[in-house]
């Protein structure tokens, strides 16, 4: 039983921290800031259902896209480690993250009446780096009732993200913009440890692929 405890937390904070909601409140924030509080309410129950079921596909389904594609799951952990540190470093520098969406594609959300599913949920936080970690965490689990609690960590983490944006001007008021940047940057030093471990594992498990194969 301490096992699941254990992997679930894992899997949970992987999760939570790639998928980044609290960074994510100041984007919210300025996209809906000419909307009310009803439309803002809507909009992030609409986004978090969005990013979710994205998530949850790619968690399900990721296996059998790596095998219609032949890429083995070390493979992932190795460019998907090196996607995730580099996510990492952005969060640690305060920058906005590489996976986000362009300025073009800013203006042209600014303009859309329905802005939940793009940029919101995609790419903000239904990311490249989001769909790479729940795919290694589907592997990692290696049964059924394990990959039961990843997506229980990834429902969870898209329930706590809609509370986040429903109360996120009530989080700007409390913590600010520096305290937000602080809470980002420590969440990037969890996360960039943890690509360092995709990026060694893969690495490692390749290493000893190749040295059974004889190479």
């Amino acid at each position: 039983m301490d096992a699941f405890y254990l992997f679930f937390i894992q899997a949970f904070i992987a999760v939570f921290i790639i998928v980044d909601p609290v960074a994510n409140i100041m984007v919210f924030l300025s996209l809906t800031e000419d909307r009310s509080a009803g439309e803002r309410k809507l909009i992030s129950g609409k986004a978090a259902v969005f990013g979710c079921i994205v998530i949850l596909g790619f968690a399900i389904f990721g296996n059998f896209i790596l095998s219609f594609f032949n890429i083995t799951i070390d493979s992932l952990r190795v460019i998907g480690g090196i996607l995730i540190l580099a996510i990492a470093m952005d969060m640690l520098y305060g920058r906005l993250s590489r996976e986000g969406y362009t300025p073009e594609e800013a203006l042209e959300s600014g303009v859309r009446e329905d802005i939940a599913f793009f940029p919101l949920a995609v790419p903000m936080l239904a990311g490249p780096g989001a769909i790479t970690t729940v795919v290694i965490l589907m592997e990692a689990a290696g049964s059924f009732a394990f990959d039961i609690l990843v997506l229980a960590a990834i429902i969870l983490t898209f329930f706590i993200t809609w509370i986040l944006f429903v109360t996120s001007e009530k989080i700007h008021h409390l913590l600010g913009v520096t305290g937000l940047r602080v809470i980002t940057r420590m969440m990037g030093l969890i996360l960039g440890a943890i690509a360092v471990q995709f990026i060694t594992t893969g690495l490692w498990n390749i290493y000893l692929s190749l040295s059974a194969g004889g190479v």
